[in-house]
């Protein structure tokens, strides 16, 4: 996770797969819902290369779209923890790749931005602070 959280903070931007049925996801091999079906993972991109190389499998047919890194982490990854999505880092052509935690993403985003001074634009948070407090209390609660 670590390359893909500093490559997209650089950037300042994600990649998915979008078509007419939305965007990529694929399904947890590690986790599951309380009915015993898989979570689903909704993949995301570092860069466009190796967002292109997994369109060779079952999104062959998908564009590949931008999202602003404010976007993502306001407004995807916090949703994602609602829905009780994954988020699927860097998959490849065989679907395979990092499943991980929205609120672990989110962390990792927060202290790559802030050990690396670097800005971002927030549209629904005070600072960084506030994102990582809130992450915080939310994980908390979810491990009681």
């Amino acid at each position: 996770m670590n390359q893909f959280i500093k490559e997209i903070c650089q950037e300042k931007k994600v990649y998915l797969l979008t078509s007419d049925e939305g965007f990529a996801i694929s399904y947890s091999e590690e986790f599951e819902y309380e009915d015993g079906s898989n979570l689903e993972v909704i993949c995301f991109w570092s860069n466009t290369d190796l967002a292109e190389k997994a369109k060779n499998n079952q999104w062959k047919n998908n564009t590949i779209d931008a999202i602003e890194l404010n976007t993502f982490l306001e407004e995807w990854l916090f949703g994602m923890i609602e829905e009780v999505s994954l988020v699927g880092i860097n998959f490849d052509e065989t679907s395979k790749g990092e499943e991980q935690s929205p609120l672990d993403v989110i962390l990792a985003i927060v202290h790559q931005l802030k050990t690396s001074n670097q800005a971002i634009e927030l549209n629904h948070f005070k600072d960084l602070n506030e994102i990582q407090k809130v992450t915080l209390e939310l994980k908390e609660s979810f491990n009681q």
